[in-house]
């Protein structure tokens, strides 16, 4: 059965797209799904240190706008299923702030947990990779992840784009390049990723499976089939899909080749959530 779920989509909401709400809607129907969920991102540690002068965005929003718009559409467009959620980006040092967000906000179906930065350093610039090798700093990147998902644990729903370092590091402009697949960096990080996978299958949380890799021209998925054999093998069964679409042509873009690698790898289903309760459907 194909996948008829995008549960990870960005709007004009977002400070990195400009594209309204209802096209994206509109992109969904024309995929032929029938459920989607935005998931804006909210990041509090924003602006990052190493944003250039001319790119100093907060990834925030109006929660209240954000959430009439939502409902209007959601009135508006009675032929598939919206979700309202977030994107919430995950900063150890910021537990009691983000923690107290998400209290005070319940009126989220979802909640994606990412990390996004690494010492207030986002490695979509290249400075974060200055001066050391790849495999440093997507190592220091996979021991930060750990400790965010650790102390976040129980803020967030699913765990967005395990290896959100690897579409970014100066040895991936190739998309051939072993660097740019999860066997690769999962061998001389099983040690730092292997706990994180074991604290969301302990804690009941899901793994995204995330698709914008494949429209970037990588050859997996984020995160790609070595970290998602091994999701299965320690006993995770709960997975999210999502195409992470901050434009029209991203929606559920590549769900197809998505499915066929899980099916291949063992897993049978995926979930969305409503009111942050997990719903199952068939791969």
């Amino acid at each position: 059965m194909p996948i008829l779920a995008d549960t990870h989509m960005h709007s004009s909401f977002s400070a990195d797209s400009d594209t309204p709400m209802e096209e994206q809607i509109r992109a969904a129907f024309r995929k032929g799904l029938k459920l989607i969920c935005f998931t804006e991102h909210l990041d509090l540690d924003t602006p990052y240190l190493n944003d250039p002068p001319a790119d100093r965005l907060r990834f925030d929003f109006d929660y209240e706008r954000y959430h009439r718009k939502f409902l209007e559409l959601q009135e508006q467009y009675g032929g598939i299923d919206l979700r309202f959620g977030v994107e919430l980006g995950l900063v150890s040092s910021l537990k009691e702030e983000l923690a107290s967000y998400v209290s005070s906000h319940p009126g989220y179906d979802y909640i994606i947990g990412s990390t996004h930065s690494v010492r207030r350093m986002d490695p979509y610039y290249d400075s974060y990779f200055a001066g050391r090798s790849a495999g440093e700093a997507f190592r220091e990147y996979f021991a930060q992840s750990l400790e965010n998902v650790r102390t976040c644990i129980d803020l967030f729903d699913s765990y967005g784009h395990l290896d959100y370092v690897l579409r970014y590091g100066p040895q991936c402009a190739d998309g051939s390049t072993p660097e740019r697949t999860a066997g690769f960096y999962y061998r001389g990080n099983a040690d730092l990723i292997d706990p994180l996978l074991q604290l969301l299958i302990d804690h009941g949380k899901a793994l995204e499976v995330n698709t914008q890799a494949y429209k970037k021209g990588f050859p997996e998925t984020n995160p790609g089939k070595a970290v998602l054999a091994r999701y299965y093998e320690l006993g995770g069964r709960l997975i999210t899909i999502g195409a992470d679409a901050h434009t029209p042509d991203g929606v559920g873009f590549g769900f197809d080749r998505a499915a066929s690698l899980l099916k291949q790898i063992g897993f049978r289903e995926y979930l969305t959530f409503r009111r942050r309760k997990p719903e199952p459907h068939p791969l």
